[in-house]
């Protein structure tokens, strides 16, 4: 099958093949068109030579072709003991600062990175990571009933603007707002008890934040000055509010592009949730890769700087960690972690299986071999 310039064959097992032909053109023309919709939406599939599907399993076979890539690094990975120094010189996190660095501040962080032979973006991504923890460590000031009652008052009645409450609770800005607003929401409607953002209370609070439902902001909130200060919140929050910024999938379509210039086969996250298959990095590979001598099956992209400190165990445990502990038991210890702005030496330590780089090749020349 030919599509947008990619082939994609589809082979059944002769163990699996049913004695009802019409069943077999059936289930051949609906898989054939699901693969078919997934191709066309994601835009991603690289064409294997076979495809093996077995029910909700699928197998994605290897296509035999051997390839090997020189993939330069930008920079070594970092030594923990720069991290350690730039978190002890308290240059990062301020009491209540849960936005982007501005102005002097933005300065201060920029020139302590770079004393310490870190770049920028690599201290601004160790900053929020650190913003995430501090924010789940005092998220239980807004379960006390009694305090978020005296924090809804204070706020109804213009006593307290959400960012000096920031400053007192240390938490997010966006956050508390949606704490003092989720009870409104809730007393509206008394058959509501789950704010969880899929539900119909959570998408009501949400769509209050992203202001996009004119009617709902006029119904649960009493003032402009509330809105104002809502939009005031979300300019100095990054972390109880996301802005959609487009730049890890940007990142991400770079990345298959770069594939896709060098004729390396794959399948991408998308097209295997299509599959339903349970466990999908961004990227399995069909051809035999090599990335600087070292054999690769799959591939996960991540936008950020992969810290090492302890401090931000949680964060990467969570997003890095976890991810490659299921990918390896799936695919093997074969994987690689793309890290656009770098890794902690503790990180390739601590998955020495995994092969980790950072985004440096999309700025150079990578010679293919």
């Amino acid at each position: 099958m030919l599509m947008n310039g990619r082939v994609m064959a589809l082979r059944h097992s002769s163990r699996n093949t049913p004695t009802n032909h019409n069943s077999i053109m059936t289930l051949a023309h609906i898989t054939l068109l699901l693969l078919a919709i997934a191709t066309k939406i994601t835009g991603y599939l690289h064409p294997p030579d076979s495809i093996l599907v077995k029910g909700k399993s699928d197998i994605i076979q290897k296509t035999g072709i051997k390839r090997s890539i020189v993939w330069t690094q930008s920079s070594d990975p970092v030594p923990i003991r720069k991290e350690v120094q730039l978190l002890r010189n308290d240059v990062l996190i301020r009491r209540g600062e849960f936005g982007p660095l501005r102005g002097s501040r933005e300065l201060e962080v920029e020139l302590e990175c770079s004393a310490l032979g870190l770049t920028f973006p690599q201290g601004k991504s160790i900053r929020k990571q650190l913003m995430v923890k501090k924010s789940l460590v005092n998220d239980g000031k807004l379960r006390n009933k009694r305090r978020l009652k005296q924090l809804a008052k204070a706020f109804a009645h213009r006593r307290k603007t959400l960012l000096e409450m920031s400053h007192e609770l240390d938490l997010p800005p966006v956050s508390i707002f949606r704490a003092i607003v989720s009870p409104r929401v809730l007393d509206a409607h008394p058959l509501m008890t789950n704010l969880s953002r899929k539900r119909p209370a959570g998408r009501i609070v949400q769509s209050i934040i992203a202001e996009n439902d004119p009617e709902n902001i006029k119904e649960y909130l009493s003032s402009d000055w509330e809105l104002k200060e809502l939009q005031k919140a979300k300019q100095y929050d990054m972390i109880g509010h996301s802005d959609n910024s487009t730049c890890p999938m940007d990142w991400e379509n770079s990345l298959y592009d770069f594939l896709d210039q060098h004729n390396i086969n794959y399948v991408t996250e998308e097209v295997m949730k299509q599959a339903d298959m349970s466990c999908t990095p961004d990227c399995l590979i069909l051809d035999d890769l090599y990335i600087n001598q070292t054999k690769v099956r799959w591939i996960e992209f991540k936008s950020y700087y992969a810290s090492g400190l302890r401090e931000n165990a949680y964060f990467t445990r969570k997003t890095v960690s976890k991810q490659v502990a299921k990918y390896e038991r799936e695919f093997g210890n074969r994987g690689a972690v793309i890290m656009k702005n770098g890794f902690s030496e503790m990180i390739s330590k601590r998955h020495r299986s995994t092969l980790f780089l950072d985004g440096g090749p999309l700025n150079v020349d990578v010679t293919i071999i």
